[in-house]
């Protein structure tokens, strides 16, 4: 494999194809050259897409990691409420308000009011609010059958692009 890196083995192909078009290569050279330098192209391509898919499945890794860990978070915050909910019913329960250590103290304290709604239709209007409308949006499907029916529509027109695919 060459010292050269993707993009200049691109750009000598490149070269190589304006110059076989201009004639001044005689042929066997110019074909025994392109071979040599796809050769090194394809070899370079599939370094490369290896790293893509190396970063793709490191990515997918720490993803299912950071979902596991979210889960276990949640559980480990669901598991600290309900033992402290355990923990207060058993100092109402001995009627305790406070017991202090060296590090903490633990103490129940009365919760702010809180309003508690038991109907919300009997609630009278003025204690409603209305939320803001969403602003407006483009329906892109909607545009984009129009455009794929030939419908002339300012401001929006279909473009087909490329992506790479690497697959295992």
């Amino acid at each position: 494999m060459s010292q050269l890196a993707l993009y200049q083995i691109a750009n000598q192909l490149q070269s190589l194809e304006d110059l076989s078009l201009e004639g001044d290569i005689p042929p066997d050279v110019l074909a025994d050259t392109i071979e040599g330098l796809e050769g090194d192209f394809d070899a370079k391509a599939v370094q490369v897409a290896k790293y893509i898919l190396s970063l793709e499945a490191s990515a997918a890794a720490k993803s299912a990691a950071a979902e596991a860990m979210e889960r276990h978070a949640k559980a480990v915050k669901r598991r600290a409420d309900s033992v402290r909910a355990y923990l207060l019913f058993q100092m109402q329960s001995v009627d305790r308000r406070k017991v202090e250590f060296a590090d903490f103290t633990i103490a129940r304290r009365a919760n702010p009011v809180a309003v508690q709604v038991t109907d919300a239709d009997r609630v009278p209007a003025q204690f409603w609010v209305q939320p803001e409308p969403p602003p407006k949006r483009i329906d892109k499907v909607l545009l984009k059958k129009a455009l794929q029916a030939g419908e002339a529509v300012p401001g929006a027109f279909i473009e087909s692009g490329e992506r790479l695919e690497v697959r295992l």
